[in-house]
């Protein structure tokens, strides 16, 4: 090799050194950024994101709801701090107001008179959206209007602290009170617990679980809860999470030993809706679609297989020692026997071009005194798959609205 091709040679690997030390740095501070409880908080919520710019919640109207149809309310938390929400009137009850609506220049919303006869008439759903934006994002007032259409429902939606015009700022024990705030608000209207639905969306599927559980321990029994596209806790939604859509985060971690440790004790928002599945007694569904690009649909799988854990045989352990047959032998009957036993359990329907619906037998229902859970995996549908009719279908037909 010439001394001009050594020249080149030993150019072309101080680059490639420098491109491999800049990515290990970046990889280094993309770590340390997730374990920084700021930027966690930020990731996490996202609640100073707001796509609109500007959030005027007296005028409803202005995002493409009916006149009259929506009230803006305030309302209070355990721990005292105000915080936004929309009530929403459902469709069959609107159009038995006069018409047009009284005047509200003073945004008094005199409409708010009826929310009692309105909540005593149908039945409502606790909506808690997931993070970025507030109640006014125009992916959820397309929701508010297919829950008021197709299922004539009224809805409550709320914007926890720190969103919209929420005071405050977001934690866990914090999310969970400003849940805990609506429903106390649709009791205190004079709602039946038994005519609320409670329905969370993404991160919000923590927040109801976190409502659910509470009113479980409490044995107060809402008419459900619905979890759409849910994780089944931060920590392995952060395992699971990619750069880019195609760099893992921590797995490199796992190669280090207490590492994967030291992330989990950094986590500031512990979210972790598996641990709440016995404290919550009523039925549920879990709604998610194969091609949601920001939470794996196995997280929805994780959750209903935690709900059917009674019913089932523990989930075999690999074998410590992989070249045992022994232990193969003994792993294999076992996945076997809970696979046979799942069967059992669960009735399983696939529908042609749209996705598969799982739900506890007949029998096991009996068992859980009418409780009902399923699963309802489409093949399309993205993250927000509450836009599906056929989801919105699933809803209704579960928990009785049609």
């Amino acid at each position: 090799m010439s001394r001009s091709e050594k020249h080149i040679m030993s150019r072309i690997l101080k680059q490639v050194r420098r491109v491999l030390l800049g990515a290990v740095v970046a990889y280094v501070l993309a770590v340390l950024l997730v374990m920084t409880p700021f930027i966690q908080t930020r990731v996490l919520y996202a609640h100073h994101i707001d796509f609109l710019w500007y959030n005027k919640f007296d005028h409803p109207e202005n995002y493409g709801l009916a006149p009259g149809k929506t009230v803006n309310l305030q309302m209070q938390s355990s721990d005292n701090l105000t915080l936004g929400a929309w009530f929403l009137f459902s469709d069959p009850f609107y159009r038995s107001l006069p018409y047009p609506p009284p005047s509200n220049t003073d945004f008094s919303f005199p409409q708010r008179q009826h929310i009692p006869t309105a909540l005593q008439t149908h039945p409502t759903i606790l909506f808690l959206h997931g993070n970025t934006g507030t109640r006014a994002h125009h992916l959820r007032t397309a929701l508010y209007t297919a829950f008021t259409s197709r299922l004539a429902a009224n809805v409550l939606a709320i914007d926890y602290r720190g969103f919209g015009d929420s005071e405050g700022h977001p934690t866990v024990q914090g999310v969970g009170k400003d849940a805990k705030a609506g429903w106390d608000y649709l009791i205190s209207q004079g709602a039946k617990p038994e005519d609320v639905l409670i329905v969370g969306h993404s991160l919000g599927t923590a927040i109801a679980g976190l409502l659910a559980a509470e009113l479980g321990r409490e044995g107060i029994h809402p008419r459900g809860t619905v979890l759409m596209s849910p994780f089944s806790s931060v920590r392995k939604l952060i395992d699971e999470y990619y750069l880019f859509g195609f760099l893992p985060l921590l797995r490199p971690l796992s190669v280090i030993p207490l590492a994967p440790r030291l992330v989990t004790w950094s986590l500031v928002h512990r979210f972790d809706t598996l641990t709440l599945v016995p404290d919550i007694k009523s039925s549920v569904l879990i709604a998610h679609a194969d091609d949601d690009k920001d939470i794996p649909v196995t997280h929805a799988s994780l959750l209903f297989d935690a709900f059917l854990s009674p019913y089932l045989p523990t989930s075999p352990t690999l074998p410590t020692n992989p070249l045992s047959p022994t232990e193969w032998d003994n792993y294999t009957s076992r996945d076997a026997l809970r696979a046979s036993k799942r069967h059992e359990v669960v009735s399983t329907v696939e529908i042609d071009g749209y996705g598969v619906h799982e739900e506890m037998q007949a029998a096991v229902v009996k068992k859980e005194g009418g409780r009902k859970v399923a699963l309802l995996r489409t093949r399309r549908g993205g993250h927000d798959i509450g836009r599906v009719e056929g989801v919105q279908d699933a809803i209704g037909r579960m928990f009785g609205f049609y």
